[in-house]
């Protein structure tokens, strides 16, 4: 059976790392929305992150058309976005779920590093955590200059939509009129 992977996580949190440690176990392809910054946005500059939001609902949909690519191919993949809400990696699973209805498996995983499980406990109360997530926020982007240098204030925003022990069931649920 073929494995689709949702990676979760904040930058700098370890989720690219975790994605990689799982590509190698699952035999699976790493596609992320990242790729279009280095690869489309300015491809004469493929080892510079071009990130300009402007382009973001594109970007998405790139990534999304190169997944449905790599499940009509019959691919195990890992999508390695921050999927901070239901809806973000609702393309995903739809596709795979209802055009290859018991053809793969959906996982759902988040970065395994020591600042995740600190940060991932916090958000299960983030009113009452406010100021240890904007610390942390302060962190991840201070961290994140080395890659895609996200802003902090970019980083807590995804902090307050962030739902906690998403399912697949409430992914391929959401927005549905009950």
């Amino acid at each position: 059976m073929k494995t689709l992977t949702v990676m979760r996580g904040l930058p700098w949190s370890g989720k690219s790392y975790r994605a990689k440690e799982l590509a190698e176990e699952l035999e699976a392809t790493i596609l992320s929305t990242d790729d279009y910054w280095y690869e489309v946005n300015h491809p004469e500059k493929p080892d510079e992150y071009s990130f300009n939001r402007q382009f973001l609902p594109g970007a998405h949909k790139w990534n999304q058309l190169r997944a449905a690519r790599a499940i009509e191919r019959g691919e195990s993949i890992i999508i390695d976005n921050t999927n901070t809400t239901a809806s973000e990696p609702k393309p995903y699973i739809e596709h795979a779920h209802f055009c290859f209805p018991d053809e793969y498996k959906f996982c759902i995983e988040e970065p395994t590093s020591e600042r995740w499980l600190e940060i991932r406990q916090l958000l299960y109360d983030k009113k009452s955590n406010k100021k240890e997530l904007k610390k942390w926020a302060a962190t991840l982007a201070e961290g994140s200059k080395e890659t895609h240098n996200v802003p902090h204030f970019a980083i807590e925003r995804m902090m307050w939509r962030w739902q906690c022990d998403l399912t697949v069931d409430q992914i391929l649920t959401e927005g549905d009129k009950g």
